[in-house]
């Protein structure tokens, strides 16, 4: 599955600024119809231990919620255009919050959505690739080549280096399309 292959690059990025292992070393018990019987969710849940992923994103952190966790997150949440049976939440801000969700809604394979906590979710990438490898790039540009936090131009932290969001932007559009400019407003504004 080219998705494993795609969030495994992303692993090996965190890895290499972190020691923790992701590699799922005891065997989880995975209702398959609640993941709505998608093959690429059961493999994730399967193969990798989410419950210390932690994305750094320069501005905010956000967390893989783990499959042990995933009901109980969700939950917390609802949303008026959206009915539980058609989404899973399965990353948050760390601390909770501003949830980033599957919508089965749409289609077979997911669409990816994002909100902030009062407002309805809106469209981020089409399907779980699309935004492994959005992720995937952000991740790469804040701790290869901005040391994480070193996005902004001083240490207030309120006011991003002239050149940082045009670089993820151009990476970004011919991954997401028309969904880069939603994607890059949850993440930077």
């Amino acid at each position: 599955m080219n998705e494993i292959k795609v969030f495994e690059s992303l692993l090996g990025i965190l890895k290499q600024h972190d020691d923790l292992n992701f590699i799922r070393v005891d065997k989880t018990n995975i209702d398959p119809s609640y993941l709505h019987n998608n093959d690429i969710l059961i493999e994730l849940y399967n193969q990798f231990d989410l419950s210390n992923l932690i994305v750094k994103t320069g501005v905010s952190s956000l967390s893989f919620i783990d499959y042990s966790n995933l009901k109980q997150r969700n939950n917390t949440y609802s949303f008026s255009s959206l009915q539980e049976k058609d989404y899973i939440i399965f990353i948050e801000k760390v601390g909770g919050g501003e949830p980033i969700l599957l919508n089965f809604r749409e289609n077979v394979s997911p669409a990816i959505y994002a909100t902030y906590d009062v407002f309805e979710p809106f469209k981020i990438a089409d399907n779980l690739s699309q935004f492994i490898n959005a992720l995937t790039v952000i991740v790469d540009i804040v701790y290869n080549e901005y040391a994480i936090y070193e996005i902004y131009t001083n240490d207030d932290c309120d006011e991003l280096k002239p050149d940082f969001l045009p670089k993820v932007k151009m990476k970004l559009s011919p991954i997401l399309g028309e969904n880069a400019g939603n994607f890059m407003k949850y993440f930077y504004g």
